[in-house]
């Protein structure tokens, strides 16, 4: 394997991991055949997204898996088409994600793209933060969105925990403890 490309995905597992401990809402899983850094990774996003039942009903569901695969020549060329695959649920009901293709804008996925930048922008397509009518994989999920955009996102959750900062002073014997 290339060492600048084995860097890069050593890289991605670790930094992946280290968004995955801060977020309520990820599990991320590399996946590894045992010769050198995984290739494939496993993203369960916890959050809300939309499908569509067999009776046409749009319900929110709870969870969304996504695959990640960075191919050998990932860091010289980057197809959206190749690189993420929808895998869960399968009656995902999204503009954007006509299953197993996802797609998070023409011009996001280039080279080289982070594991880290690209669970956000899942996170924001899973959660209908973002999403496209004009460039849609799904004829009936885009007209839907277009009608129903006042329920959107669907879950307003950061993808990442925010941290809290509090600052106590005590108030007793004078400010003495």
């Amino acid at each position: 394997m290339d060492p600048i490309l084995q860097r890069f995905l050593e890289n991605q597992a670790d930094e992946g991991a280290a968004l995955a401990r801060e977020s309520d809402l990820l599990q991320i899983r590399p996946l590894s055949r045992g010769q050198g850094p995984a290739q494939h990774f496993v993203a369960r996003f916890g959050c809300f997204c939309y499908g569509k039942l067999g009776d046409g009903q749009v319900v929110k569901q709870h969870r969304a898996d996504v695959g990640v695969y960075f191919p050998d020549d990932y860091l010289r060329t980057a197809s959206t088409y190749q690189v993420l695959t929808w895998l869960a649920p399968g009656n995902v009901f999204h503009p954007n994600i006509g299953v197993p293709y996802i797609c998070v804008g023409e011009r996001f996925l280039r080279p080289g793209t982070p594991l880290v930048e690209i669970l956000y922008q899942l996170h924001a397509v899973i959660t209908y933060r973002k999403w496209a009518s004009h460039a849609g994989l799904n004829a009936d999920a885009c007209q839907w969105a277009v009608n129903n955009q006042h329920l959107f996102p669907a879950d307003a959750r950061p993808l990442k925990r925010r941290k809290l900062s509090i600052e106590v002073e005590l108030a007793c014997n004078g400010g003495r403890p």
